[in-house]
C-alpha cells in the first residue's frame, strides 16, 4: 500500500506539526468510516481496475487510513516510515510508480517485499486550507506493474480535488480553535517575577506567537508576528512554535540563527516573513539577554518611572541576508522594572505609533496586576478593534 518517508517528515519537525494541527483542526481522524470518503475510495478502485485504492492521513508518526476500497484490509494507521504516502510527502504532485520493484526509492518497502507485492502505486496529494497544506493522499495500489496516460492521471487528480473539498467540509472552527489554544504557553512560575500573556486573533487563527518555558532557572521567552492573517499566518506561527521547542535551551542568538536556516526558507515560499523577540532571563541577576529580529516592540519600564522602547536594528526572519549575523542584546531588570512585549497590533489599539506603548505602560502603571493589566486590554480592543492579531506579553520583576 503505502510506505516511508523522508527524516524531515516525522516526529516533531515543523512540517509534521503543521500537518498534525492541521488534521486535528478538520476532526475526521476519530470518526471511523464516513460514506462520503468511501465513495471516492469505491470510485477510484472501479475506475481503475486496481487492488486497493486508499485515502491517507500523514500524521507525525503514522499514516491513517480514513478510507479503504481493498482486497487487503490495512490499518486503521501504518508507521510513517512504511509507506508509499510518507515518503512522496515532499512531491508537490502527483506520483506515478509504474513498477515498485524496479524503483530504489520504493524497492526496499515491506508492501513491496513481502504481502501484498505492491509493483504499481500512483498517488496525488490532498491539500487544505488557506496555505494548501499536504496532509496526505489519494492513491491507488495493484500487483501488477501498469502506467497511467494523462487521461488516466487526470481523472485521479479529480477524484483527489472531490477528497479535498469533503475533507474542508469537515473542519470545525471551534475545533479549530481549541486546537490552537493547545499551542499556547502554560504558567511558569519564576520565583521574584509574574509573567504573563494572550493572544487575540483577528480571524479564528493568528499568525503571533507567544511563549514561554524554563530550562533550569533560566526562563526562555519569544513574542513572534508572521506577516499576514488567517490560516496561512497561523500555521507558518505554528512552523515557528515547533522549531522554538526543538531547541529548549540553546542561546537566543543560536536560536534565531537556526530559525534563519531552517524557517526562512518556508517563509519565502509563503512570500512571507516574521519579526521575533527572543530572550533568555537569569532570575538570579535579572538580566535578559536577547535577539530582536525586526520586532522591536518591547517597553521597558524602570521602578522610577522611566521608560525605554528596546528597538531593532536587524531585519525579520525571511529577509536577513543568508550568513549574516544577528546582533544580541542585553537588558537587566532590576527590581521593580516591567518588560511589556507586543505585537504591532497592540499600536493599532491606539495612534499606530510607538507611542502606543507608553499607553499600555500607563494601564499597567494604574494596574500593575498581571491578570488585571490583560483584562484592560481586552476590554481596550472591544472598544478599538486593532484589526490585527493582538498579542502582549509581560515580565514583571517583583
Amino acid at each position: 500500500m503505502h510506505q516511508g518517508t523522508s527524516p524531515t517528515s516525522v516526529g516533531s519537525s515543523p512540517a509534521a506539526l503543521r500537518r498534525a494541527a492541521l488534521i486535528a483542526a478538520l476532526d475526521v481522524v476519530d470518526g471511523g468510516p464516513e460514506e462520503r470518503f468511501e465513495r471516492i475510495t469505491r470510485i477510484a478502485r472501479d475506475a481503475f481496475g486496481v487492488t486497493g485504492s486508499f485515502l491517507n492521513l500523514a500524521g507525525t508518526e503514522v499514516v491513517t487510513i480514513k478510507s479503504q476500497s481493498s482486497d487487503t484490509v490495512f490499518g486503521p494507521t501504518i508507521p510513517l516510515q512504511d509507506t508509499f504516502c510518507g515518503r512522496t510527502l515532499a512531491e508537490s504532485g502527483p506520483v506515478v510508480v509504474p513498477d515498485a520493484r524496479a524503483d530504489a526509492r520504493y524497492s526496499d518497502m515491506p508492501m513491496v517485499v513481502d504481502d501484498p507485492n505492491v509493483r504499481f502505486y500512483a498517488g496525488v496529494p490532498l491539500r487544505v486550507g488557506d496555505d494548501a497544506v499536504k496532509v496526505g493522499t489519494l492513491c491507488l495500489i495493484d500487483p501488477t506493474p501498469r502506467a497511467l496516460d494523462p487521461d488516466d492521471l487526470a481523472l485521479l487528480e479529480e477524484l483527489g480535488l472531490w477528497a479535498e473539498r469533503e475533507l474542508a467540509a469537515g473542519a470545525d472552527e471551534d475545533r479549530l480553535r481549541d486546537v490552537l489554544a493547545g499551542l499556547q504557553p502554560t504558567p511558569v512560575a519564576v520565583p521574584g517575577y509574574r509573567i504573563g500573556g494572550m493572544s487575540v486573533p483577528h480571524g479564528v487563527v493568528s499568525g503571533d506567537l507567544h511563549d514561554w518555558h524554563l530550562t533550569g532557572t533560566d526562563l526562555h521567552l519569544t513574542v513572534a508576528d508572521v506577516m499576514g492573517k488567517g490560516m496561512s499566518a497561523g500555521l507558518l506561527a505554528a512552523t515557528i512554535r515547533g522549531a522554538l521547542l526543538a531547541r529548549p535551551d540553546a542561546h537566543p542568538r543560536d536560536v534565531v540563527a537556526a530559525l534563519d536556516d531552517q524557517v526562512a526558507p518556508e517563509l519565502g515560499r509563503a512570500s512571507s516573513f516574521s519579526t521575533m523577540f527572543h530572550g533568555r532571563l537569569t532570575p538570579a541577576t535579572g538580566r535578559l539577554d536577547f535577539v530582536d529580529a525586526g520586532h522591536g516592540l518591547v517597553l521597558q519600564m524602570r521602578a522610577d518611572g522611566a521608560e525605554r522602547t528596546l528597538l531593532s536594528s536587524d531585519l525579520p526572519i525571511g529577509l536577513h541576508p543568508a550568513g549574516l549575523g544577528r546582533t544580541p542584546g542585553a537588558v537587566d531588570l532590576a527590581p521593580g522594572d516591567v518588560l511589556i512585549i507586543v505585537s504591532d497590533g497592540a499600536l493599532e489599539l491606539w495612534d499606530s505609533t510607538l507611542a502606543a506603548l507608553s499607553r499600555l505602560g500607563a494601564l499597567w502603571r494604574e494596574e500593575p496586576d498581571v491578570e488585571a493589566f490583560l483584562a484592560r486590554v481586552r476590554a481596550r480592543a472591544l472598544e478599538h478593534d486593532p484589526g490585527d492579531d493582538l498579542t502582549v506579553v509581560v515580565l514583571a520583576r517583583d
